[in-house]
């Protein structure tokens, strides 16, 4: 599988823009919201803002988008600097199990620790067990943790 996987940052003019926009909402749709167009067009358009520290990586086979990930660079005290927070990693059905998964978070990983990030993050389902064996696999340490949060 001869897969390419390209950042983009502060912009809109991501290849295959159309295969991103459904990747996005099939990973919204697997976290349980449901995205209409304009929700899609919005969190992208939000995510790519100049002033935005977010990084969207997308895994390209063949010129289609496959796969994404997207984090955020964050300044924490624990971390003693910058990090980066891995909000979504999601790879297309008909992708799945060549190892797409493993590439996208060695790229990410690479990016952060070039970037300067010395810590990396992300929280995903307890009943995701496919993505848990993933990160266990690639390193990570998992932890249980109580996720808070509220809309404002």
């Amino acid at each position: 599988m001869d897969i390419e996987i390209r950042s983009f940052q502060h912009t809109s003019d991501i290849s295959d823009i159309e295969g991103v926009r459904i990747l996005v909402r099939h990973q919204l749709t697997f976290i349980g919201y449901e995205p209409d167009q304009h929700d899609i067009e919005a969190v992208l358009s939000n995510a790519m803002k100049p002033e935005s520290r977010a990084v969207l990586w997308v895994a390209y086979l063949q010129d289609k988008a496959v796969g994404i990930a997207f984090g955020n660079v964050c300044c924490g005290l624990e971390s003693g600097g910058d990090y980066l927070w891995l909000n979504e990693l999601y790879v297309a059905e008909e992708a799945r199990a060549h190892g797409l998964g493993t590439h996208l978070l060695a790229e990410v990983q690479r990016w952060a620790k070039e970037s300067g990030c010395t810590y990396l993050a992300m929280v995903t389902h307890p009943r995701n067990e496919r993505a848990q064996s993933l990160y266990k696999a690639e390193g990570f340490e998992l932890e249980s943790l109580v996720w808070v949060d509220k809309y404002l």
